[in-house]
């Protein structure tokens, strides 16, 4: 038997979406003993984009796996939902921290100022007058609204609300969104 470094073992670990694949959801954990299990959105328009599909495909570790919907239901600030494939609270256990994907031609369109979290991330991040700040490194889901923590270049970290008064302009194809900070937020 061939012996792996941990380097190779890690690598084949992040087994990769497919290129047409697009993050929707994962799977935080089991609701009740019938496999049901608890989903947390990775978009905003996670039930409008689920209520379109019958199929996602699920990624955790180097397993990839097809699920099919059976029921979904919102519950407080993720979704019940209830996979074919999942049949008991062993199995829906098993399934913790499956990322969930959808093939990108079964996208709904977005409305006006809507985006999908993937995304943002790496976008640009410049002032009114050009000024370079940094890069989307995530989003943040708070109860208000949105915040995008952004890295300078310098490596620090510093967020700024996702809302209008601060966020002008979000320009998915040229890779950059422009703000308006306020004096002291960067």
């Amino acid at each position: 038997m061939k012996k792996r470094t941990i380097k190779e073992i890690l690598e084949r670990r992040k087994k990769q979406p497919e290129k047409n694949e697009v993050l929707i959801g994962k799977i935080i954990g089991a609701h009740g003993i019938k496999g049901e299990i608890k989903v947390k959105p990775e978009t905003e328009i996670f039930e409008k984009q689920i209520k379109k599909v019958k199929k996602l495909t699920g990624y955790r570790g180097t397993l990839k796996k097809i699920f099919t919907i059976e029921n979904i239901k919102p519950f407080k600030n993720v979704f019940i939902v209830k996979f074919k494939e999942i049949e008991d609270r062993n199995s829906a256990e098993a399934a913790i921290n499956t990322s969930l994907f959808i093939k990108r031609e079964e996208l709904i369109s977005l409305e006006e100022d809507e985006y999908f979290f993937e995304e943002l991330i790496a976008l640009n991040v410049v002032t009114e007058e050009g000024d370079e700040i940094g890069k989307v490194k995530e989003i943040l889901e708070m109860p208000a609204n949105h915040i995008l923590a952004i890295e300078k270049p310098n490596g620090k970290e510093i967020l700024i609300p996702f809302i209008k008064q601060f966020i002008k302009k979000v320009d998915v194809k040229n890779r950059n969104i422009v703000i308006t900070p306020i004096e002291g937020l960067v």
